[in-house]
């Protein structure tokens, strides 16, 4: 249940460098955060002597030799570059207190420690003073060794504010004085709702964006669950809200064969071929919701599970529940305003035959004025809103609206046929689109 992987399609950024990932979480956790690339010069060269050793190719204790080759070429850099006294937080302290470097250094390269010290990267990665975009480049970059250009072309190809982000990381984790650590108890919460926000949406960076290659959204969704499996691999993280949050992420992830190549939206939420869900990733999902219990004052993750669970267990989409979904997305509401969250309610009602009702809750939306003009979604759902409430001017209205903003080709085609669907009916025909 802890090991939390993506069937199919491997990616080369991700295999085998799992040691070169705990090599990293110690190099930052004794030179700094700020000090990335120092600690990914010490990372290659470590990596370059054992490949140069004969031994490195049958080695007994492969995990050992690299820690040891590590542990030296950190010992050697603080001395020649005399950076001792400017380390991090945790090792300067160490040293004030009288104990040798080597001593220090031991304890941190100890094979028990590895998995502790890469938990402490990842809250380090998503330290709540970095903005967002900040903290998912960084958790690509340190926790699971991306390069810049593979952020970058990760991203949308003129989108370049990721790399200026992380051009000013270094000065930025200094400035804030974040030190590579898992925090203490009295913020251990409030860390760790940022770390899940953070994975969560690194998550629907892959799942949501059409403009990325399947490749590139695979991987954006295969890290946020090697993050999401270092969370509930280590007990101190083991809380129900983290749970909650994997199953959402299983619930999703399951869905995402059917969605190759098709413009991801409330629009394919019908699909009818559930034959393609995963079900191991549904009966994963399910059972760590169970795992995670009812709480009293359930938080976004658990709601949001909630939901998932009424419509992917639904055998077919005419059974889907919506009533319940209705009640679970008001109690979201009331957790977690977001607009995205009122377009689910809305879409909702109307799906629970209440398009009047979907029409005016969006009308009242925060934002919704903000929205019409330029986002196609939401003039695509009040085409269909109005559609559904046999409204058919202000529904070709919105529809036109929708088109004209549409991000791709392949919605752009879709909202045509909803329009050729609504000019049939204009003329009385009985010929029902698949839309």
């Amino acid at each position: 249940m802890k090991n939390l992987h993506l069937p199919t399609l491997p990616l080369a950024h991700l295999a085998g460098q799992h040691e070169a990932r705990q090599l990293l979480a110690a190099l930052l956790r004794i030179v700094g955060p700020h000090r990335l690339d120092l600690a990914a010069e010490l990372l290659n060269k470590t990596l370059d002597e054992a490949a140069a050793h004969p031994w490195f190719r049958i080695p007994s204790n492969p995990m050992s030799y690299l820690l040891a080759i590590a542990q030296q070429k950190a010992l050697e850099t603080v001395r020649q570059q005399n950076l001792l006294g400017k380390l991090s937080g945790e090792v300067n302290l160490a040293v004030a207190s009288g104990k040798p470097l080597e001593d220090i250094f031991q304890a941190i390269f100890e094979e028990k420690t590895l998995e502790d010290n890469r938990l402490a990267l990842l809250f380090t990665c998503c330290h709540p003073s970095l903005p967002l975009l900040l903290r998912k480049a960084l958790v690509l970059k340190t926790n699971f060794t991306f390069s810049e250009k593979d952020i970058q072309h990760f991203r949308h190809s003129d989108d370049l504010a990721v790399l200026r982000e992380l051009e000013h990381a270094p000065e930025l984790l200094q400035q804030e004085g974040v030190q590579c650590e898992v925090p203490t108890s009295d913020a251990f919460e409030q860390r760790l709702a940022t770390v899940l926000e953070t994975v969560h949406a690194l998550f629907m960076d892959g799942y949501e964006h059409s403009e990325l290659t399947i490749f590139a959204r695979r991987s954006f969704c295969d890290t946020a669950f090697q993050a999401g499996s270092l969370l509930l691999s280590n007990p101190a993280t083991q809380w129900p809200i983290v749970l909650a949050s994997m199953s959402v992420l299983c619930l999703l992830a399951a869905r995402f064969e059917p969605r190759r190549g098709r413009p991801p939206s409330f629009l394919f939420l019908d699909e009818k071929n559930r034959a393609k869900w995963n079900p191991a990733l549904i009966d994963q999902g399910v059972a760590l919701y169970e795992q995670a219990g009812e709480p009293d004052h359930p938080d976004e993750y658990h709601l949001l599970a909630r939901v998932l669970m009424e419509h992917t267990l639904a055998p077919h989409p005419r059974f889907t529940n919506w009533e319940r979904i209705v009640e679970q997305l008001d109690l979201l509401l009331s957790t977690s305003p977001s607009y995205y969250y009122h377009l689910c309610y809305a879409y909702a009602l109307a799906k629970y035959q209440q398009p009047e009702m979907a029409i005016q809750h969006l009308y009242a939306a925060p934002g919704f004025g903000d929205h019409l003009p330029e986002d196609w979604l939401t003039n695509a759902l009040m085409g269909d809103f109005f559609r559904q409430a046999k409204n058919l001017r202000e529904c070709a209205r919105h529809y036109q609206v929708a088109q004209q903003k549409a991000p791709t080709m392949a919605l752009k085609k879709l909202i045509h046929r909803k329009m050729l669907g609504l000019a049939s009916n204009k003329k009385g025909g009985k010929k029902k689109l698949k839309w």
